[in-house]
Formats: structure tokens, C-alpha cells, sequence
């Protein structure tokens, strides 16, 4: 049986925690083939933005800055997100065990939700009423910033509110996933958003201190990998990053995301984070 390597690992700052997710599709698309789910969180709380996304047009970079949080750019697309009391997760599989559950030939979406469908499994598990979107609650809200103000296919629900914002690379034959798995609902200071855009009063999100105690909150990553073992046919290896991982994935963050634009147009051929 192929086992899941599982990475259950400490805070980092936003550069360092988009440089290991990088690091690790790296090594699983040239190299190992080795399926892994990382769980981690984020010191300071950081907001995160997508491949795409203008930054400098939609906030303040130097009032973010002020107010204490980190900001970083994704190699993943997507809008917004405010990493703060959460589990964050990356999960990367190589295409040969997509294929080997739904065929070869699929589209990006019905590769993501397989990839991601053990959360449900593992959500319900821990007592939460957790689906996948439904026809009528896949629609962009007035908000254009927050991840959390849209919903597609593969957005988690528990209940009413929308739980689980994730987005998605396949590059190289590899698909790799990060998303967010709040806590508590946090959000942003209003004063590092641009004139003309804003941030809480219209995003309903879920959390799941709505559902559990604290107690069964602390379990959740170790119940995911037991989920995403199950699900896919694996077999669970915990594995913590080693020094050499950490070494490469700070020569990343220092070179890539300690710079908010590393996608800007005459940096794109330097870049192997190009979304898929």
C-alpha cells in the first residue's frame, strides 16, 4: 500500500509557509511521487492573496503592515484570505492516483473535489454537518475580495455558511490543494482595505467552534489524515519537515515570497509557480 506522508507542523510566517507548499509540489512533481497532507498555521496572522489578484489596488500594503499582520502572495489563484485562528492545509497527490480513482482525462474541478472529498468524511466525523456547495449557493457575493464571499463546487459547507475555502495548482502532472479551516471567524482591520472595498459586512462564514469544543478541535488534523488515508488508500507516515526541506524552503521565501509582486510580468520566467 502507498503510504501518505503527514506533516503536522508548527507556525510560520506567510513567505516561509508559501515557500514549503511550493517546496513540497516541487519535490512530489520531479521527484518522489509521494502523497502528503500538511497541516499549519501562520505567525503573524497573515492575509494571503491570490495568483491574480491586485493587491496594491484592493488594500493598504503599508497599513497592513502597521496593524501588525504579515501579507503574501499565492502561487494558487482565488481571492483573499485571512489567515489568523485556523488550520490551514495543503494536501498533493501525483496524477497517477487521481487517475487511478476517476480515470484519466477529468476536468481541473472533478480532480480537486476527489482530492479534497476526505474532509467531508473526516468534518462529519468530528460531529459537523459538512457538504459540498450546492447549485443554488454557487454565486459571487457584492464582496470581491474575500475567498470566503464565493462559493464553486468544491467550497465546503457545515451547515448554512461556507467552512472550507480552498484553491488549487496542477503543474507537472502533480495537483497540489491549500485551504483554510477556521477556528473562530476572524477578520482583517477595515482600515487596511482601499477606498471602495471592504471586508465583513457582507462574507457568512462558518467555524468550527461553532460545532465543537476545544478538545475535539485539537484532534482534527490527525482525524484528517486518518480520513485522507481511508478515502484514497493510503497509509498514514507521519513525517515532520526535515533541516534539509527547511533550508530550501527558506532560499524560496527570501527569493519569491518575501515580494508581494514575484508575478509580475518581467519576473514570470523566473517564477515555477505559474498556476497550472
Amino acid at each position: 500500500m502507498s503510504t501518505l506522508r503527514f506533516i503536522d507542523s508548527q507556525f510560520f510566517s506567510g513567505a516561509m509557509n508559501m515557500a514549503i507548499d511550493e517546496m513540497l509540489l516541487e519535490k512530489l512533481s520531479q521527484h518522489n511521487k509521494q502523497p502528503y497532507l500538511r497541516f499549519y498555521k501562520w505567525q503573524p496572522a497573515t492575509l494571503s492573496f491570490g495568483y491574480n489578484q491586485k493587491i496594491d489596488k484592493l488594500v493598504d500594503i503599508e497599513r497592513v503592515r502597521e496593524s501588525g499582520l504579515d501579507i503574501v502572495r499565492r502561487m494558487s489563484g482565488g481571492k483573499m484570505v485571512f489567515h489568523n485562528d485556523e488550520y490551514t492545509f495543503c494536501v498533493g497527490f501525483p496524477s497517477e492516483i487521481i487517475e487511478s480513482k476517476i480515470g484519466k482525462g477529468r476536468s481541473f474541478l472533478e480532480m480537486f473535489t476527489l482530492a479534497i472529498s476526505p474532509l467531508l468524511s473526516g468534518l462529519t466525523k468530528m460531529g459537523i454537518p459538512a457538504r459540498f456547495a450546492d447549485a443554488r449557493e454557487m454565486r459571487h457575493s457584492s464582496n470581491n475580495i474575500h475567498c470566503y464571499a464565493t462559493a464553486a463546487g468544491h467550497s465546503i459547507y457545515a451547515g448554512n455558511q461556507k467552512l472550507i475555502g480552498a484553491a488549487g495548482v496542477f503543474r507537472n502532472s502533480s495537483l497540489v490543494i491549500h485551504g483554510s479551516i477556521p477556528i473562530s471567524v476572524n477578520f482583517p482591520p477595515e482600515s487596511c482595505f482601499n477606498k471602495g472595498f471592504k471586508i465583513s459586512h457582507d462574507v457568512e462564514m462558518a467555524s468550527l467552534k461553532d460545532f465543537c469544543p476545544t478538545r475535539e478541535i485539537e484532534k482534527l488534523p490527525d482525524i484528517m489524515a486518518e480520513a485522507f488515508a481511508s478515502g484514497l488508500d493510503l497509509e498514514v507516515k507521519e513525517q515532520k519537515l526535515t533541516p534539509d526541506e527547511l533550508e530550501t524552503s527558506a532560499r524560496i521565501a527570501e527569493a519569491r515570497y518575501s515580494d508581494l509582486f514575484w508575478n509580475s510580468s518581467d519576473r514570470l520566467e523566473k517564477s515555477a509557480c505559474q498556476k497550472g
